[in-house]
């Protein structure tokens, strides 16, 4: 097994793999946990491969026999490989064979063991992920947690504190891939098995392994988050979002990479990074910016704490657009505002304490928009305040 044509598009053309990573029998398991040690020299190629499939969400058709799954698979993969078009992708460390291999599953649910068809047990696959929840995908199960939640990862072993404020623990594996999804309204932070500390802001989705390969230290964001990197000079940490891919060996930044924004940014608070896109690559230094807008990456020095201090529940604005508040404020509380577009977007500075709750920031809200609101559940509909906007006589 150790050809140097051997890639991660070779695992996901072998059927048992692709039935380990959507079954995940113990028997299995072990299996592969076993063809790994065996043959070190596939570990990057077999993490890669394990990436493609375990980032999947998958929830229409079933395919209960094993054999046709396959067979789709393999016919799928082979078309594109006559196909020799050449795309523009932005990818991470992975050719364009496993960025399709990704998209030919993504919508399909597979069931691969046609015995066990109606007995999946805590089987992500599928399932309806509950909306106002942080909800932890793990080790095969979908696990509910509470306000704030707090994970951490040591060895062979996840804690976090669910939704009834109880503290567990789960046992997962060295090879597993796992997901901690922040919906809006909501935060969690997490401790990585390296030591390094994540905090993760509302509209957020995060995709970690169990433990690190031996040559890097990588992670998938959708939203935003601060971190805080455990330093080691062996073994760089890379940070991916849609576009951007942030390496580091020991620092701290932001990075915020929504996926309904028209940007993305990586605000440096300490150490250095070097930030790579598709066609573009630059070196910060600690006070900087590095922005992503249509393609193209700049930077500028900047006020950090402009950026960072939701982290300590606070929003610092300094000649921020009212729209640009707006957002910010309705992604953290997971509420929306109607007729905000109707507002002057006037420029706002100063501090909005994050309070639990939701009126006093409401209140300040108006005082700083000149209006009033109307709250009718999550939307807040906003009056302009005729009185607030007459000169003093």
């Amino acid at each position: 097994m150790t050809d140097k044509l051997f890639t991660y598009s070779t695992f996901l053309e072998d059927k048992r793999f692709v039935q380990w990573r959507l079954s995940r029998e113990e028997e299995s398991d072990k299996y592969w946990l076993s063809f790994i040690k065996e043959n070190p020299e596939l570990e990057e190629e077999f993490n890669k491969a394990i990436r493609v499939c375990d980032k999947i969400r998958i929830n229409e058709k079933i395919f209960a026999d094993t054999d046709s799954l396959y067979q789709h698979i393999l016919q799928s993969i082979s078309t594109h490989r006559t196909n020799k078009q050449k795309r523009k992708h932005i990818i991470y460390y992975l050719s364009s064979a496993a960025a399709v291999a990704l998209l030919l599953i993504i919508g399909t649910l597979y069931i691969v063991n046609k015995n066990t068809v109606s007995t999946l047990n805590e089987e992500i696959i599928g399932k309806t992920l509950p909306e106002e929840h942080v909800t932890l995908m793990a080790g095969g199960k979908i696990i509910t947690l509470n306000q704030d939640a707090k994970v951490r990862l040591d060895d062979k072993q996840m804690s976090y504190t669910d939704s009834s404020n109880t503290t567990k623990s789960i046992e997962v594996d060295d090879v597993q891939i796992n997901k901690l999804i922040v919906p809006n309204g909501k935060r969690s932070s997490i401790v990585l098995t390296d030591g390094s500390e994540i905090w993760i802001n509302s509209g957020t989705e995060l995709t970690f392994p169990s433990t690190f390969n031996k040559k890097t230290r990588e992670i998938d964001v959708e939203g935003e988050i601060y971190i805080n990197v455990a330093k080691s000079n062996e073994k760089p940490f890379i940070v991916h979002t849609r576009e951007l891919s942030i390496k580091v060996y020991g620092t701290s930044f932001n990075v915020s990479a929504y996926k309904n924004d028209n940007e993305a940014s990586v605000v440096l608070v300490s150490g250095s990074v070097e930030i790579n896109t598709h066609n573009n690559s630059v070196r910060m230094l600690p006070n900087e910016m590095a922005k992503l807008k249509d393609g193209d990456l700049s930077k500028n020095t900047v006020d950090v704490s402009l950026y960072t201090s939701w982290v300590d529940g606070v929003f610092i604005f300094d000649g921020t657009p009212t729209s640009e508040v707006l957002k910010k404020v309705g992604r953290y509380y997971n509420i929306s505002f109607d007729g905000a577009t109707s507002l002057p977007d006037k420029k706002i500075t100063g501090k909005l304490f994050l309070s639990e709750n939701i009126d006093d920031v409401l209140s300040s809200i108006s005082l700083l928009t000149s209006t009033e609101y109307k709250r009718e559940e999550n939307v807040i509909k906003l009056l302009k305040n005729e009185r607030r906007n007459k000169p003093m006589e």
